[in-house]
């Protein structure tokens, strides 16, 4: 228990101490006490100090604790918990240390880190729940951080109208949410995954319509923050006006708590052999129209006469992704499972080193057009190496994470629950996306490695040696995990 309580009280514990930072921040400058500095290295402790805690419990079961322990049947903490919180933590601790020289000299600079670790801990907390209530006070703690952080610069043009857009979205979400979960009680007198799961598997409750409903409703509300299908009109605006270390977060980790809540409805509440066989099609059809949609708007954007904002594709491209992370689950297997836990890892760290590496960018050459950064790969050969790696894994390219997570994902919807015909009908459709995904990879590729810079854009760019630190241990992350992929399998394999 005390190892439940660890996960989550560090970092919502340590948000409360850099808050209070920030509130007496003119007293500590009058006595010669650097506010920022006490921010910058208390907020990279309590996110590494969680990453290692994580990070740990994955190889200590059994020795230190016991992975399969509840908490007053409102927690758990198994070896799923401990990869994806290893996950979570692992980005979030990237994106602390990048912030050191991305934040610089910005107001607020407690606020923001206290903000960044409730999310971690609302995060934390959706993963350990282990019933619908506790997930939803978990979902909307890192929810309320959410909306906070889209807008923390609010004097940029933009950013208060993208969290607005985004809490609006996500509250209609919540209270699908929550809605399914008052209905769920009424049928099944309990929230809890086990006892919703045995109570429909058993003849005094079988599939009925308001049983579907109850699924419709979860999976619309936990499809908005998973950006699925039309309802992911808040993520290009929120990742595009967001700091750069906010879009890795919500691109890296907050929406795949959108398909962790899917997961949970789907396969723990739900996932029974009466069930599984509709709610699969019904889920994978999802993904693959979700791929189609991300794949249009990805491509609208090159075609746009005022602005080809770079985050904005960003942005869209991980719809598509989120596509195949719903499309392992709606497999229904525990091979479809395996894939999406190890598609969230290679997504995370691709997409987090894309929009961490366009902060870089963007400040360097003050704009989010793709058309003013021609040739920049160029300019400076980290910043081509760092987007070669991050854009081939996202494409799904050999040697790299992405190709081994994509390839996983397909094999998963080969061998689905759907029947014969539609497994080959699906599996056709996932693979003409991600060629359709890589087409625009490689578009972009060619933009910034191959076309000529302008006159004017020649000087190089220099990065701050952290955060070459931060992209250098992410690309090669992702070159190792392409490489040697067993190594984050065994755990995953024993998550599911």
């Amino acid at each position: 228990m005390n190892y439940l309580s660890l996960i989550l009280i560090i970092p919502l514990a340590g948000a409360g101490f850099l808050a209070l930072f920030e509130q007496i921040k003119k007293y500590l400058t009058k006595i010669g006490i650097c506010a920022d500095c006490l921010n910058h290295i208390f907020a990279n402790v309590i996110a590494f100090g969680v990453f290692v805690v994580s990070f740990v419990s994955l190889f200590a079961n059994g020795t230190l604790w016991d992975l399969n322990t509840t908490s007053d049947g409102l927690l758990e903490y198994g070896m799923l918990q401990a990869v994806l919180i290893t996950i979570f933590s692992f980005l979030v601790w990237m994106a602390v240390l990048f912030s050191v020289n991305y934040m610089k000299g910005k107001n607020g600079l407690g606020f923001y880190y206290a903000l960044i670790l409730t999310l971690l801990t609302g995060l934390s907390a959706v993963t350990m729940a282990n019933n619908f209530f506790t997930l939803f006070i978990g979902w909307e703690m890192f929810a309320l951080s959410g909306y906070t952080l889209v807008a923390f610069d609010r004097m940029k043009r933009g950013a208060v109208e993208a969290s607005l857009k985004y809490f609006i979205m996500s509250t209609v979400g919540s209270m699908f949410v929550l809605l399914g979960t008052a209905l769920t009680y009424g049928k099944f007198g309990s929230v809890e995954f086990s006892v919703v799961r045995a109570a429909v598997a058993s003849g005094g409750n079988p599939a009925n319509a308001l049983t579907g409903a109850i699924i419709a409703l979860f999976v619309i509300g936990f499809g908005v923050t998973a950006a699925v299908l039309f309802l992911n009109a808040w993520l290009p605006d929120a990742h595009s006006s967001a700091p750069s270390t906010i879009s890795a977060l919500l691109s890296g980790i907050v929406v795949k708590a959108g398909a962790f809540g899917i997961y949970r409805t789907v396969i723990s509440a739900f996932g029974n052999v009466n069930l599984l066989p509709s709610t699969s099609v019904f889920i994978s059809w999802i993904a693959i129209f979700t791929m189609i949609e991300g794949n249009f708007l990805v491509f609208y954007q090159f075609k746009r006469k005022d602005i080809v904002d770079f985050k904005r594709i960003l942005a869209y491209s991980t719809t598509v992704h989120l596509g195949y992370i719903l499309l392992g689950i709606g497999a229904g297997t525990t091979v479809g499972v395996e894939a999406s836990l190890f598609h969230i890892l290679t997504h995370s760290l691709g997409k987090g080193s894309l929009f961490l590496l366009s902060g870089i960018i963007i400040a360097a050459i003050g704009s989010r057009d793709v058309r003013e950064m021609k040739g920049i790969g160029r300019r400076s050969p980290l910043i081509g190496i760092f987007l070669t790696i991050a854009l081939l894994s996202l494409g799904g390219i050999p040697i790299t994470a992405g190709f081994y997570s994509k390839l996983l994902v397909i094999v998963a919807a080969a061998g689905g629950l759907y029947g014969p015909t539609m497994n080959i009908v699906i599996v056709v459709m996932a693979i003409i996306n991600s060629m359709l995904a890589l087409g625009g990879y490689l578009y972009i590729l060619k933009i910034m490695l191959f076309d000529e810079s302008d006159a004017k854009a020649t000087d190089k760019i220099k990065i701050p040696i952290i955060q070459i630190v931060v992209m250098s241990i992410m690309a090669v992350l992702i070159i190792f995990f392409g490489i040697w992929p067993d190594s984050i399998l065994q755990f995953i394999g024993l998550a599911v």
